[in-house]
């Protein structure tokens, strides 16, 4: 009886299995009976011919495999020669399987290992044939690696394993020629393309040869690859385009360089010829304003400007332009220093035209205009280009405070100082000029940037405090003196042009007598030698400018400065001249305003105003209201409850009569021509009390005029005035001042109204 080992669910199994079964029923055989199956095996089988008397016949049984013998790797290459050398072109691995009886083994698995290649299969893994045998490629991970390595085997099969002893192999990397390499086109346009084809061949063999890697270079130009791997019968197709990478036209004879990767010496070199780059446009590509300082500015002594040239929207290079100016002031150059004619000269790899600018004294608009020599109908302008700053001129130097008086009594009230500079045409000064302080008292930052002609730093209030509560504060920069330009160019020429004010070191007048008290300690600047011998002539020294006798030259340079003074003021007034009483207002005209004109200051001292932002406002406390009556006591005109020590007017009809009123608001009279039983009324001598501030600052400004140099401040900005009218005795007057923060307070004056 036929037994096999084969799953149910093998389609080989089905097969068989209906074979036998026909073929039995052709010869009549199975004595009636129906076929067996074993269990089934999971593991591979070996084929028996063995008959049911143990000779070998045609039964074809299988049986399990109880031992599994695999043995060693044989190596060859692509001839079939057995080797121990893998190239690029590949080997094939192969093993047979057999078991305990020798006999082949089939669908036993059999895994390959190996380091630097890499096998036919994703994971190196085949299965044996009916034959036992598993073959499988091997090729090199990389083509330039000429390591030695090792190949292994294991085969499988249930639980049944059997390992190989380890191969020893190298690679090796096979000698690669390339052949049939040509261009599609040897004549390009500027920017055209053209496919570079070629094959790679084994030298030794002469056989096309795939997955080998090619490189391609140029003297000018770009590829679509320029690394790639033949395949296809060892084809490679690149594209070659006439644009480097930095996007700038080829032009002219340039060659193409293709290498094997694995044997750079079998490179091959072509050669393509391209048509010259036709420029045909111009643009002006600086980005913003270009503004030049003007010669010994203290800013650059140059710029730049730039134009770029295009042929068909790419940057061309080694192209003529002329340089020309089209306006600028008389002593500018252009292209070199001292050049004022038209000049050619040459686009550099990236189109670009760099055009060097040379400001002279003159301030003034700069035009440079670009034309293409090829085709003067094509140029561009420049834009935006200007001289114009120079250095801080003396008289273009000025300095603000965001507020001028600040509180006495705290620590960290803040004014910003803000310098303005420009040049002597009246431009801003360059950006990034150094302008320093120094401060009698307080804290001040020590300097400050320009940025479009003006900066500013802090002033805070702390120790030291000045015991007159003033602050001389100095501020100075590099700069020129100010002159008058005789000859008229612009620039100063030592005995010819004229000094306005000259001037040399300067010092801090703290105690404002325009005079340097060294004894006093006053900060002092030495720019020139003191009383040196021979000195030039100085300038008056101000408070706003202080200058020191016999330290002036005639050169331009100098120091300029600029001197102010900052006011440390109480959070309480005093009111020097406002009396605490005022008289009434008198009762025959009650409504007539009465004038009081005050002083206000922020110290003991009266040099200073009070704190800027202080508020100050009058108003009237009415403490007088009276209701009077009046009645008629048989001949008695009787008048009550009038104000004292006045006069009652009473009313009868058409008919008035007055009436003395006494210290107790009392009064009669006699009833006169006024007829018995009339009705008496008395006018309303009473008045409301009103007062309010006419002249002066009802809040203290930033910028108090300090009166700098003179030691006390300005009395325009202290006085004040108010009227007030239909006050009667008892009657007060109220004058609220309120300080800002830092030293926040209120403080209220009582004005009492006497007869």
């Amino acid at each position: 009886m036929f037994y096999s080992s084969l799953p149910l669910s093998s389609k080989l199994f089905k097969f068989t299995a209906l074979s036998v079964a026909l073929s039995l029923a052709g010869c009549g055989g199975g004595d009636g009976g129906g076929d067996t199956l074993p269990p089934a095996n999971s593991g591979g089988v070996t084929q028996s011919n063995t008959g049911g008397d143990g000779s070998t016949g045609g039964s074809g049984e299988q049986t399990p495999v109880t031992e599994l013998n695999i043995t060693d790797i044989t190596l060859t290459d692509t001839n079939g020669n057995i080797t121990r050398i893998i190239t690029s072109s590949g080997a094939s691995a192969k093993v047979t399987v057999t078991d305990e009886q020798g006999q082949p083994v089939g669908n036993a698995l059999v895994a390959f290992q190996g380091e630097g290649v890499e096998f036919g299969t994703s994971n190196g893994s085949v299965l044996t044939n009916e034959l036992g045998e598993a073959s499988i490629s091997v090729k090199p991970l990389d083509n330039v690696n000429t390591g030695s390595y090792q190949l292994s085997a294991i085969a499988s099969n249930g639980n049944l394993t059997a390992p190989t002893p380890g191969y020893n192999f190298s690679l090796q990397s096979i000698e690669v020629t390339l052949t049939d390499v040509a261009l599609s086109s040897n004549n390009l346009e500027s920017g055209g393309n053209t496919n570079i084809t070629l094959k790679t061949k084994d030298a030794a063999s002469n056989m096309n040869q795939n997955d080998v890697t090619v490189t391609f270079d140029t003297s000018c130009g770009t590829f679509d690859n320029d690394s790639m791997v033949s395949s296809n019968q060892g084809d490679v197709t690149a594209n070659y385009r006439a644009i480097d990478e930095s996007g700038n036209l080829c032009e002219g004879m340039q060659t193409i360089t293709v290498t094997p990767a694995n044997n750079p010496a079998n490179k091959r070199t072509l050669t393509v010829n391209i048509a010259g780059v036709e420029a045909n446009s111009i643009v002006y590509t600086t980005m913003g304003d270009v503004k030049l300082g003007a010669r010994n500015s203290g800013s650059s002594s140059s710029g730049k400007i730039e134009f770029t040239v295009y042929a068909n929207g790419r940057p061309a290079a080694n192209k003529r332009v002329e340089i020309s100016k089209v306006f600028a002031p008389t002593d500018f150059s252009f292209v070199t220093l001292n050049n004022k004619t038209t000049t050619t000269v040459i686009s550099d790899s990236q189109g670009q035209v760099v055009v060097d600018l040379y400001p002279g004294a003159l301030p003034g608009p700069v035009e440079i205009k670009a034309t293409l020599l090829s085709d003067r109908s094509i140029f561009a302008l420049s834009k935006n280009v200007s001289v114009a700053t120079g250095r801080a001129t003396q008289n273009g130097f000025s300095v603000s405070v965001s507020k001028r008086v600040l509180a006495l009594n705290a620590d960290g009230d803040i004014a910003t100082i803000i310098a303005r500079l420009v040049d002597r045409v009246g431009n801003p000064v360059p950006d990034g000029t150094v302008v320093s302080f120094v401060s009698e008292g307080g804290r001040v930052i020590p300097n400050c940037k320009t940025d479009n002609g003006q900066c500013s730093v802090e002033f805070s209030t702390q120790n030291p405090r000045p015991v007159d509560n003033r602050i001389s504060v100095i501020a100075y920069v590099e700069g020129d003196k100010s002159y008058r330009d005789i000859n008229g160019d612009n620039l100063y020429t030592a005995g010819v042009d004229r000094l306005i004010r000259n001037i040399g070191n300067f010092f801090r007048d703290d105690n404002e007598n325009n005079e340097y008290d060294s004894a006093l300690g006053e900060f002092i600047y030495r720019r020139n030698l003191v009383d040196f011998p021979n000195p030039a002539a100085c300038g008056f020294s101000s408070f706003n400018q202080p200058n020191i006798d016999r330290t002036c030259d005639n050169g331009l340079d100098a120091i300029l400065r600029f001197q102010f003074v900052l006011g440390l003021a109480s959070d309480t007034p005093l009111y020097p001249t406002l009396s605490d009483t005022l008289r009434a207002n008198p009762l025959s005209n009650l409504d007539a305003p009465i004038d009081v004109n005050f002083r206000m200051y922020g110290n003991s001292a009266q040099t200073v105003s009070m704190p800027s932002g202080t508020s100050i406002s009058v108003a009237a406390v009415d403490k007088t209201s009276f209701s009077p009556t009046a009645t008629l006591v048989d001949n008695t005109i009787i008048v009550s409850n009038a104000e004292p020590n006045s006069t009652a007017v009473v009313k009868a009809g058409s008919s008035t009569i007055n009436v003395p009123i006494n210290s107790s608001g009392n009064g009669s009279v006699p009833r006169g021509n006024i007829p018995a039983g009339s009705t008496l009324t008395v006018e309303d001598t009473s008045s409301t009390c009103e007062a309010e501030i006419t002249e002066g600052y009802e809040v203290v400004p930033d910028d108090v005029d300090l009166r700098a140099g003179k030691g006390s401040v300005d009395v325009d900005e202290v006085s004040y005035k108010f009227i007030y009218s239909g006050c009667r005795p008892n009657d007060q007057i109220k004058v609220t001042v309120t300080t800002p923060a830092p030293s926040a307070n209120t403080s209220t004056k009582i004005i009492k109204i006497v007869k």
